[in-house]
């Protein structure tokens, strides 16, 4: 009797209620995705403490998703951002992983070319552009964001709508960091790859996405009291990876911090009020995590590369962690392919 090849990738998407409808959309993009050589589960983490009985969510999840190897988990305990992101890696039982935003859909063969760039290249993360909405107009990667391009791929930070990589190295390096709550996980987890020895890249010709900016509840655009979940983020990169004070290595981090993060989240007329009362709401929080950012401090320090946040990264920089990651990414790409994996020229 032959047996069913177990999935390659878990396709994971974050939702909450107030995102249903954007779901048949995306749903609606995955059916024209099954693929014989990268086989998919689809796996949905509804991430919010919902007084509706669970069946009845998940009945109406599975309707909107007829048809698609989906399952439906909740997420009741701590549903921010991060706590949902933990449960979608905890949930996975697939060498490879790919979360998804739920306001996207995706079209081309995405998950074919993804596997292609994996196998030939040493990247812990890889993403793929996104379009906004049905335009033809670049969403990300951003024009403007520093990067490199070299062996078909743009090196640079992945964020966020598509997000691929092997399951056990992302677990390997520490997984998402739990005080990331509500913003700035995928920057983080970015970062981390990066000093670990682990590039992470867009990879410009496998599909696209397109990005439907309407979705309620985003952390960036619409999230009511974002200004602090942004600042949070802030402070805890600042002092996990050493980035207090501004020198030349975190220069790049503070100017960003003052022209595109602080105006995006407080707003273009922030004042000092703002930013103390802000501050001063955090305090007790910051309290609590101090020994867990002390720690986390130290093992930072240990990291093999020494990229300050938001590094602008060079040619020679690229050459260095991909030289490193060849050796170290092998033992996730033999896992899947065995042998047959072809190196970077």
């Amino acid at each position: 009797m032959l047996r069913k090849r177990p999935p390659l990738w878990t396709l994971t998407v974050l939702t909450i209620p107030q995102r249903e409808a954007y779901l048949t959309r995306l749903f609606d993009s995955l059916r024209s995705m099954r693929s014989r050589r990268s086989p998919w589960e689809l796996s949905l983490v509804y991430n919010w403490d919902t007084d509706e009985e669970p069946y009845s969510v998940e009945r109406r999840l599975k309707k909107i998703g007829k048809g698609l190897p989906l399952s439906v988990h909740f997420n009741v305990r701590n549903p921010s951002i991060i706590g949902g992101r933990i449960q979608q890696l905890a949930l996975c039982k697939t060498p490879l992983i790919c979360f998804i935003d739920d306001d996207i859909t995706m079209h081309g063969e995405i998950l074919e070319s993804l596997e292609d760039h994996m196998r030939t290249q040493p990247v812990g993360l890889i993403g793929v552009p996104s379009l906004v909405e049905d335009t033809n107009r670049l969403f990300k990667p951003r024009r403007s964001t520093p990067s490199v391009e070299a062996h078909g791929l743009k090196f640079m930070s992945v964020q966020g709508m598509l997000v691929a990589g092997y399951r056990r190295l992302i677990q390997d390096i520490g997984g998402f960091n739990p005080r990331r709550a509500f913003w700035g996980e995928w920057t983080e987890l970015n970062l981390r790859m990066w000093r670990s020895g682990f590039a992470t890249a867009y990879a410009m010709d496998a599909g696209y996405l397109r990005h439907w900016h309407g979705a309620p509840e985003s952390p960036t655009r619409n999230k009511p009291g974002r200004q602090d979940h942004v600042l949070w983020g802030l402070l805890c990169t600042a002092l996990e990876y050493d980035a207090i004070a501004v020198r030349p290595d975190t220069e790049t981090f503070w100017n960003l911090v003052e022209r595109r993060y602080l105006a995006y989240s407080f707003g273009d007329s922030v004042g000092p009020a703002q930013l103390l009362g802000s501050v001063l709401r955090l305090v007790p929080r910051l309290a609590v995590e101090w020994p867990h950012i002390a720690e986390f401090r130290e093992v930072a320090r240990r990291h093999p590369f020494q990229f300050a946040p938001f590094h602008d990264l060079t040619n020679a920089d690229v050459t260095r962690v991909l030289a490193y990651g060849e050796e170290h990414v092998n033992r996730y790409r033999r896992a899947i392919w065995g042998r047959k994996v072809v190196t970077r020229r």
